[in-house]
C-alpha cells in the first residue's frame, strides 16, 4: 500500500513527465517552418499573408501558439470584421482559457514519441465552441488580450444548429454545409478550378457532378476530355480518368470513352512490371534508388521516373482502373491484379499502409481510405473481407492524423473521409467523423468554402497547391446525406 509520501512523489514525477512532453511538443517546429508568413501565389487566398489557422466561419485567421491564437488576417464583410483586430491574442472561448497545449512538429518525430497526440488544444476547443454557438444563440465569446488589456469579444455566427449524433446521416446541418460548399464551387470558386492542381480540379468536378451542376460539369469535361501527353504525372491522369469515368457512368456520353481508354493505357504504361528492371536506377543526389521500385507499383510520373513507386499513386490508379472498367473500356486485369498485390503487400496486419512499402512513419489515413474505396469498387474481383476489415481498423487508428499526411494533408482528409463512408463499419465511420468534428468547424470559412489547415508535417504543400477547392469539394461529398450519386460515394 502506497504512503502519502510515495503518492506525492509519483504525482510529482507524473507532472514533470507531462510538462516535459508539453515542452517537447511546443519546441518542435514552433514557427511552422516559416509558413505562417509564406503566402499563396494563386487562388482565392492570395491576400492572406501566410498558411494560417482558419478560425472557422468567423472570417479571421491566426497563428497558433501552444495555448493561444494571434490574429493575423480578417476578411472584409465577415463576422469578425470590426470585432477582432490584427495582433489580438485569443486566449480562450466561452469564459474558458485554453488549457491543453498544442504545437506543430514533423509527424515522424511526433508519432514515434507521442503517438496519441491529435489536435487537442486551442483548435479543438475553438471548434467545439463554434459548434455550441451555432447550435444556440449564435454568439461566440472570445477571451482576447489587446494591447495588453484583457477584453471579451463576441462574434455573431449563423444559427445553423449542431451536428446530429449520426452526422452526416440524418443531419440538417451537414446537408446545409454540403450545399454551401457546392454553392461556393459553382459560384465564386468556379473561376479558379481550371488552374487548380489535379487534386483540387478533380475533386471539384466530382462534387459538381454529384450536385447535378451539369452546365459547369460539361464545361470541365470539354476542357479535360484530352488524351494524355508523354511524361505527364500519374496524379493528373488518375484524377482525370476518375472524373471522366464518373461522368460517363451518369450520362453515357460516349465522347469521353476514347479519352478514358487512353488514360487507362497511360496508367498501365506507368506501372513497374518488374522491379528487377530498375535496380540500377538513380535519382539526382539521392543516388541509387533502384530498390525503391516495386513490382506492380506506380510512381509520380507515367514514364516511371523519379525515386520509386508509392502506394498513394498506385491506389489512385486502381480507383481509376476500376471505374474505367465499369465504363466498358479495355483494362489489363493482370496489371490491376499486380497493383492490388503491391498494395496489400505494403499493408501491415494492423492495417497501416506505408508510403513505399509497409514500413515508414508517414500518416496513412489517405492511403487507407483510398484502399477501401479501390476494394469497394473492385467488388468480387478483389473480394478480401479480412483485408478490408484490416484496413478499416487501420483507418480507425489514423483518425487523429488525417490532416498530418506527407506532401498534402488535404489529400489524406479527402480519401480518409471517402473511405470511412464505404468501410462497412458504422461505428468506425462515426468515430472518425466525431473526432474530427471540431476540425471541420475550424476549416469552414465564412463564405461556405473550406480551407486547408496547417498540420504537423512540415513538408505539407497542400495549401499551396489547392488552398480551398480540394477540401471544399471533399466536404461537399462527405457531408451530404442525400442518396449517393457517384460510385465513389457508394452508388450501386
Amino acid at each position: 500500500m502506497s504512503t502519502p509520501i510515495t503518492t506525492k512523489l509519483a504525482s510529482c514525477i507524473l507532472c514533470l513527465l507531462l510538462c516535459f512532453q508539453s515542452e517537447q511538443l511546443q519546441g518542435i517546429e514552433e514557427e511552422n517552418r516559416g509558413r505562417w508568413e509564406k503566402p499563396i501565389t494563386r487562388g482565392p487566398d492570395m491576400a492572406v499573408p501566410g498558411f494560417l489557422i482558419n478560425l472557422g466561419p468567423t472570417g479571421s485567421r491566426a497563428t497558433l501558439q501552444a495555448q493561444s491564437f494571434t490574429v493575423k488576417y480578417i476578411f472584409q464583410d465577415s463576422p469578425a470584421e470590426n470585432k477582432l483586430k490584427i495582433d489580438d491574442v485569443i486566449t480562450g472561448v466561452n469564459a474558458r482559457s485554453f488549457r491543453t497545449p498544442h504545437s506543430f512538429g514533423h509527424h515522424i518525430t511526433r508519432m514515434k514519441s507521442f503517438p496519441d497526440v491529435g489536435y487537442e488544444g486551442p483548435m479543438m476547443d475553438f471548434g467545439n465552441a463554434i459548434e455550441k454557438a451555432e447550435g444556440t444563440d449564435g454568439k461566440l465569446t472570445l477571451s482576447v488580450t489587446r494591447s495588453g488589456k484583457k477584453i471579451k469579444v463576441i462574434i455573431p455566427l449563423e444559427k445553423i444548429g449542431k451536428f446530429s449524433k449520426t452526422f452526416p446521416d440524418n443531419c440538417p446541418k451537414s446537408q446545409f454545409i454540403a450545399e454551401q460548399a457546392t454553392d461556393y464551387l459553382s459560384g465564386p470558386g468556379y473561376k479558379y478550378i481550371a488552374k487548380e492542381a489535379p487534386h483540387g480540379k478533380g475533386m471539384s468536378g466530382l462534387a459538381l457532378l454529384a450536385a447535378g451542376k451539369m452546365k459547369l460539369v460539361k464545361e470541365m469535361v470539354q476542357n479535360w476530355n484530352t488524351k494524355p501527353r508523354k511524361g505527364i504525372w500519374v496524379w493528373q491522369v488518375g484524377y482525370q480518368c476518375i472524373f471522366l469515368s464518373e461522368y460517363y457512368l451518369l450520362t453515357k456520353d460516349k465522347k469521353v470513352l476514347p479519352t478514358i481508354q487512353a488514360l487507362t493505357e497511360k496508367l498501365e504504361h506507368a506501372q513497374v512490371s518488374d522491379m528487377a528492371n530498375y535496380q540500377d536506377r538513380t535519382h539526382g543526389k539521392m543516388g541509387n534508388v533502384g530498390h525503391k521500385f516495386r513490382t506492380g507499383g506506380m510512381g509520380h510520373n507515367t514514364e516511371v521516373a523519379g525515386y520509386g513507386t508509392m502506394n498513394i499513386t498506385t491506389t489512385l490508379s486502381l480507383v481509376a482502373f476500376e471505374l474505367a472498367k465499369k465504363c466498358g473500356v479495355n483494362v489489363d486485369q493482370k496489371k490491376v491484379d499486380l497493383a492490388f498485390t503491391y498494395l496489400r503487400s505494403s499493408t501491415t496486419k494492423e492495417g497501416y499502409i506505408g508510403y513505399h512499402t509497409s514500413r515508414g512513419a508517414y500518416a496513412a489515413g489517405g492511403r487507407q481510405g483510398m484502399s477501401i474505396v479501390a476494394h469497394h469498387l473492385a467488388g468480387e474481383s478483389q473480394n478480401k473481407p479480412r483485408y478490408f476489415k484490416q484496413v478499416t481498423n487501420g483507418l480507425h487508428k489514423s483518425k487523429k492524423y488525417l490532416p498530418d499526411a506527407h506532401a498534402d494533408g488535404m489529400l489524406s482528409v479527402c480519401w480518409g473521409l471517402l473511405g470511412s463512408r464505404l468501410c462497412q463499419n458504422d461505428e468506425v465511420a462515426q468515430d472518425i467523423m466525431d473526432y474530427n468534428k471540431a476540425w471541420f468547424n475550424m476549416a469552414r470559412c465564412h463564405d461556405g468554402s473550406f480551407v486547408a489547415l496547417p498540420g504537423r508535417d512540415m513538408t505539407d504543400k497542400g495549401y499551396y497547391m489547392s488552398s480551398r477547392h480540394q477540401l471544399t469539394a471533399t466536404m461537399a461529398l462527405a457531408l451530404t446525406n442525400k442518396k449517393p450519386i457517384l460510385k465513389l460515394q457508394g452508388r450501386n
